[in-house]
């Protein structure tokens, strides 16, 4: 419980973290005020593509999984990190508690932001709203993708350590790959972070395509095997490699 109260405190007392979440809030209040508010519901589309936001926020969580690791090696603060825990794993398994509960906070602020705006102007305008319970759905999905893309983040900075690097990596996973599972044969491209993101918010596409829980499961599987990688690397290696 300290070390995790530790990480908490590590994670929510640098500006970079409060720079980084309040980008993703602003930025999605843009996109509710200007492209909900402004653009014709023709254009606007799903609603589902308004309850999901401009995914800004989305890679600023990743950002900040990466950088709850890489930042110790940095600035050179990993080993007291380690020193004081019983173990490495302990302290990475921490870091991991904290970067969960900072994803779900940071995905409740994003709800608020973006039902009291975008859904807000959405219907004003006479957009059709889903039923609630098809909203909730939606939500959840965003909540816990945001928790589980941080631990993403968390595992790929263990793995890479370089924090450029590791930022790079991460944002490549999803940008530069997400096109590949188009080109791959049958279903073998849904069980790809991006597409399994798209599941589990509630975008699916066909019968071929990830349920929202399949989606949030190949995600979490994800994360957890990079979150395992990482720390057995963490683990072997000398701190100051």
């Amino acid at each position: 419980m300290n070390l995790l109260r530790s990480e908490w405190l590590k994670l929510w007392t640098v500006r970079t973290t409060w720079t980084m979440v309040g980008i993703g809030l602003l930025g999605e209040a843009l996109f509710a005020g200007l492209y909900v508010g402004l653009a014709s519901l023709a254009e606007i589309g799903d609603v589902e593509e308004v309850e999901t936001g401009v995914g800004l926020i989305l890679v600023l969580v990743l950002v900040l999984g990466v950088l709850s690791v890489t930042t110790e090696f940095r600035h050179g603060t990993a080993s007291s990190t380690f020193l004081v825990s019983p173990g490495r794993w302990p302290a990475l398994l921490a870091k991991l508690g904290a970067v969960l509960l900072a994803g779900l906070l940071i995905g409740l602020a994003f709800v608020a932001v973006n039902a009291g705006l975008a859904l807000t102007l959405f219907d004003a305008r006479g957009g059709r709203l889903p039923s609630t319970g098809e909203i909730v759905s939606v939500y959840a999905g965003v909540v816990v993708s945001l928790a589980l893309i941080g631990a993403f983040g968390l595992g790929i900075g263990a793995i890479v350590r370089n924090q450029v690097g590791a930022i790079i990596a991460a944002i490549a996973f999803f940008f530069i790959l997400s096109p590949l599972p188009e080109l791959l044969p049958g279903s073998i491209g849904e069980y790809f972070p991006s597409q399994a993101i798209g599941s589990l918010h509630g975008r699916v596409e066909g019968d071929g395509s990830l349920s929202q829980l399949g989606g949030g499961l190949v995600l979490a599987a994800w994360a957890t095997a990079l979150c395992a990688i990482g720390t057995l690397l963490i683990c072997r290696r000398d701190v100051d490699e």
